[in-house]
């Protein structure tokens, strides 16, 4: 575990931060061979957390991933007018269709499944921590076969080393943004995903 300096959100408050990871799992499945899906769509993201925006900050950052990563993608309101049109209004509606059924909807070669399995911030005295947990499944828009799969944690933990960082720890905890740990998150997991036919 690194242990550093740490500024916490807008604020510019420095105390010392380590980042710890947890939940490693992000490795490609057998069937991850040639010939190489194209093509992916974004699925809505499933979130097992009780924060209700957090599938709004996720999404995006995974469908930007995705691009970079040399994989042609559906934009995400194409995706969800799609969805719409087959009745689809929730991220867990998506599940009663395979794979395959979404391929000929949305006409790519794999479909990825997004889970929110942690999210959540913790501040107490002196420490004040915030976790991210992600967990994906990359299915084949031919054969509903797993192509890859992955799942990882991760928690950035700040502790205050005098009276004021202990009062500036606990403000900067309820208003730091979660993009930057999720990016973080996304990053680790995709390390494993081959790139795609785009990348440079």
């Amino acid at each position: 575990m690194n242990r550093r300096l740490f500024y916490i959100g807008s604020l510019g408050i420095a105390v010392a931060l380590m980042a710890g990871c947890a939940g490693t799992h992000a490795a490609s499945a057998p069937h991850y061979s040639r010939p190489m899906p194209y093509s992916i769509a974004v699925m809505p993201v499933m979130n097992e957390t009780v924060d209700m925006k957090a599938p709004d900050v996720v999404r995006p950052i995974v469908y930007q991933k995705v691009i970079d990563w040399g994989y042609d993608s559906p934009s995400l309101r194409t995706i969800d007018e799609i969805l719409t049109q087959n009745h689809i209004h929730e991220a867990g509606e998506v599940n009663q269709f395979t794979a395959v059924q979404l391929g000929e909807m949305f006409s790519v070669d794999a479909i990825l499944y997004t889970t929110i399995t942690d999210w959540s911030t913790t501040w107490l005295a002196i420490y004040a921590s915030q976790t991210v947990g992600l967990r994906f499944e990359l299915r084949s828009t031919k054969d509903n076969q797993l192509l890859w799969e992955g799942h990882y944690t991760v928690t950035e933990r700040a502790i205050a080393g005098n009276e004021r960082q202990m009062v500036d720890i606990a403000v900067a905890a309820s208003i730091s943004p979660y993009q930057p740990i999720v990016r973080k998150t996304v990053n680790i997991i995709f390390r494993k995903l081959p790139y795609g036919p785009h990348y440079n």
